[in-house]
């Protein structure tokens, strides 16, 4: 059990106190927030503000009295004291089209609204911009938020969502390929689409892609502590679907393909990625769509492999469909389907596992949700989210079943594991949020609850793996025993109640509890929260926030099933490899105390923000994350049960990280972002997904407590967004990190000294994105082109992704499979 000096239940208490005494030294102030800038391209696609546009904001209950604003020097604009509901924004400006916009304004909530104006005789489109302007002062714990514009201008090098994720601080790709957010493992976050979750039931990692263009935005909030977050002891990542407008929109992109060069020579096709976007009104100011569509095949190379074997080979179709329906005043209706096929081949091919003897994963599934909100008053409303969720795995060997040998200098045979899965989710959510009378202060008010089925059948085979020595004789044999039939389902109810209270224009205070109960545990898990922001300078440019949470994750259905998978024997053999020691051993599987128990997290932070001049902001935050009951496999000998792998409850894990970071933004879009994270991340190495996860490792030695694979103690992160002359756009990304752990074994695997003591080279890489957007001919007005290119790794930085780690290899310590420099074209056509 992890102990604190002060238990979460007497800090609570102690900062109640502490704003109850200060609620009477602030004058209290009421309603939400709706601010933004209003811009428009220049003759050469640079940025213009827009002084002078007129905005009406009107409430679309009851048709009552529009309110106006006007833009100032800066092109920004103001709404305060708003009531909650759904609200129509009009913004005009002389020799610019009218844009409307439809906005729900949440009680004492700050809404960011940017609008992008075009000349009145092209036909025009809205851009918004997610991304927060300023500091956010009422904001307890702001989310970091990547937008459209930021997804589309920086270099990804799949041109996913995910790879976004890593320019924020403290999340990092690990050396698996996952990511992880703030020293959580992959299985640890959480992620939603539209409120909705979608990560994998059984592994609980991330399970959907989604196109670039179907993205409104990217949310990572580090520390959620408002209650209706849940199922995770990390972070989580909430994705935003863009709707449709009352302008049809059309983006078509990526439809050259790369040519793979091997030897010298062109061998066939590297990468072929196209896109297809549009949206538009089926029915004006009533019904509107969004359809976009991406198709990829991609080779992605292992330098140190034979150049026609080298390539892991991605191949997937993902496809996502939104409707919102204005039903009336105070309905809304919105309801998105995705699909998203996927086959991998060769998976965690590297320089000591070649082509035949990896695996590859085969995906399908779809993704429905409907949510609807009804507006009940002024200051109330209701939301309804209902989803399903088909998620079928397949993994399976690529040369096909046989044995799998382990060696010390490459591995051959085939992958030794074959899963086929078949999993669903089911969820209902209705959340009620209001604003009661005030007290003491404006309060925001948010009940909600829920359930979720989920459930898994299939099966989970192993064939025979053998353990090599040097010289290639045997050392040992793995066999696996039982008809591994996974059969496992998991009910669960949810309920939370948050408020979050502005105190005054200087204090507001986030607090809340939330409650789960699921049929595996068969526990009542309670998980009080608290989170605070203070403007200690009456100006209104430096922000105190922090907070403290108990998060509770979820239990995995491969953790629910582990009693059910195969048991293993063991065969020892002499230095003949011919001849037995011993009889073989067969290792059975154990639950501690025959129960699961929820994962938890005793998490908390405190930051400081500060405006040093107009648009250069400094954030400077401590955080620590302390997870306690993870799940851990341990093999034992037992004098009395003989051989036992033990599943249990015990493991532990704490993540500490002090971070700064600095970001300058301008009205004209540019913007600059340096971080610096000093960090720790260390814990149990034998979690359950590191074993039993997508891709099973077969082999597991006694638990240790070290740093996890991807702890990197220091990382210096810059990247920005350089709107420069002729309409040219500037996107660097600068990253250099400290290298991951890695553990020394011998021929027999098992681990020599301590496990993580020794680290990969420092990691730097320099990428960059160069883009222009192109106006056709006058036949062609309607569209324009959009070109660039990117450079990946400019400086051609060797930054390895392997190291022979066993003693016994002739090439012990030699590090491989370094990225070099690599370049791409960026081009696509859009709908003006």
């Amino acid at each position: 059990m992890i102990r604190t000096k002060h238990p979460p239940t007497r800090i609570i208490s102690l900062c109640f106190c502490l704003c109850a005494f200060a609620a009477p030294l602030f004058a209290a102030e009421d309603g939400a927030i709706l601010r933004g800038a209003v811009t428009a391209l220049g003759a050469h696609q640079e940025t213009l503000k827009v002084p002078g546009a007129l905005l009406k904001l009107t409430n679309t209950v009851g048709g009552s009295t529009a309110l106006s604003a006007v833009t100032d020097d800066e092109g920004e604009y103001k709404f305060t004291n708003l009531s909650p509901g759904l609200y129509t924004l009009e913004i005009s400006a002389q020799g610019f089209a009218t844009q409307t916009r439809r906005l729900t304004i949440r009680p004492s909530d700050t809404t960011v609204e940017d609008v992008r104006l075009e000349i009145e005789a092209v036909k025009t489109t809205v851009t918004v911009n997610t991304q927060s302007e300023g500091i956010q002062a009422k904001e307890t714990a702001p989310a970091l938020t990547i937008g459209q514009r930021t997804l589309q201008t920086v270099p990804l090098v799949n041109e996913r969502f995910q790879d976004a994720l890593p320019l924020i601080p403290g999340v990092i790709r690990g050396p698996d390929g996952l990511l992880n957010v703030k020293g959580a493992r992959a299985s640890q976050s959480g992620l939603t689409v539209n409120s909705a979750n979608v990560t994998d039931p059984v592994t609980g990692e991330f399970a959907i892609n989604l196109p670039i263009e179907a993205i409104q935005s990217v949310q990572v909030l580090t520390n959620p502590y408002a209650s209706e977050y849940g199922e995770f002891t990390g972070a989580v990542t909430s994705i935003e679907t863009k709707s449709g407008t009352d302008k049809f929109d059309t983006e078509f992109q990526n439809f050259f393909p790369r040519i793979r060069r091997r030897g010298g020579h062109t061998v066939g096709i590297e990468a072929f990625t196209p896109r297809l976007a549009f949206s538009g009104p089926l029915k004006k100011d009533k019904l509107w769509f969004m359809q976009s569509f991406e198709y990829r095949f991609v080779r992605t190379p292992v330098e140190s492999l034979p150049p026609l074997e080298r390539d892991t080979i991605l191949e997937s179709f993902d496809s996502v469909s939104q409707l919102d329906w204005q039903v009336n005043d105070q309905d809304h209706l919105t309801t998105t389907f995705s699909l998203f096929p996927q086959k991998l081949s060769y998976v965690n091919l590297n320089t000591f596992n070649p082509q035949g003897v990896t695996p590859n994963f085969k995906q399908r599934g779809f993704f429905w949700a409907v949510n609807e909100r009804h507006v009940l008053s002024s200051k109330s409303f209701l939301e309804t989210l209902f989803s399903i969720k088909r998620f079928d795995a397949d993994v399976y060997p690529s040369s096909g079943p046989g044995v799998m040998n382990f060696a010390p200098e490459a591995n051959s045979g085939s992958f030794f594991n074959q899963q086929q899965r078949n999993t669903n989710r089911y969820e209902l959510v209705e959340n009620f949020s209001f604003a009661p009378s005030d007290f003491l202060g404006a309060h925001s008010m948010k009940v909600g609850g829920g359930f979720n089925y989920s459930d898994y059948d299939g099966s989970n085979r192993s064939n025979s793996v053998r353990i090599l020595r040097a010289d290639g004789t045997r050392s040992q044999q793995i066999d696996f025993i039982g008809s591994g039939a996974v059969n496992i389902n998991k009910t669960q109810g949810v309920a939370y109640f948050q408020d979050k209270w502005d105190v005054s224009s200087r204090l507001s205070l986030e607090y809340g509890v939330r409650y789960d109960r699921d049929n595996l545990a068969n526990e009542n898990n309670l998980a009080p929260r608290f989170a605070f922001s203070f403007l200690p300078i009456p100006d209104g440019r430096t922000v105190v926030r922090g907070g403290v949470g108990l998060f509770y994750d979820q239990i995995g259905l491969n953790v629910a099933s582990f009693l059910q998978m195969q048991q293993r024997v063991f065969t020892f053999y002499g230095a003949d490899g011919l001849q037995l020691i011993g009889a073989p051993q067969i290792q059975h599987l154990v639950l501690q105390d025959g129960e699961f128990k929820v994962p938890r997290s005793l998490n908390w932070n405190l930051e400081f923000d500060r405006e040093w001049f107009k648009h250069f902001i400094v954030r400077v935050g401590y955080e620590q994350r302390s997870a306690q009951r993870e799940f851990v496999v341990d093999p034992i000998q037992s004098a009395t049960d003989g051989s036992l792998l033990l599943l249990s409850n015990s493991g532990l894990s704490r993540y500490r990280e002090f971070h700064v970071t600095t970001r300058y933004h301008t009205a004209e879009g540019n913007e600059l972002i340096a971080s610096y994270v000093h960090s720790a991340a260390t814990g149990d190495l034998n979690d359950f997904n590191s074993y039993f996860g997508n891709f099973e490792n077969p082999i597991i030695r006694q638990n240790e407590r070290s740093h996890l694979p991807y702890d990197s103690p220091n990382r210096l992160l810059f990247w920005g967004n350089i709107k420069a002359k002729w309409g040219v756009s500037i996107a660097p990304v600068l990253d250099i990190r400290q290298g991951f752990p890695y553990s020394v074994m011998d021929q027999d695997r098992n681990f020599v000294g301590p496990r993580n003591s020794l680290r990969y080279p420092t990691f730097a890489a320099l990428d960059l994105q160069v883009s222009k957007s192109f106006s056709l001919p006058e036949k062609f007005d309607k569209y324009r082109v959009r070109g660039g290119f990117k450079i990946f790794n400019i400086t051609n930085h060797f930054n390895p992704r392997d190291v022979q780690n066993n003693l016994a290899a002739s090439d012990f310590g030699t590090f491989y499979n370094g990225v070099g420099r690599m370049f791409a074209l960026k081009f696509a056509i859009e709908k003006k």
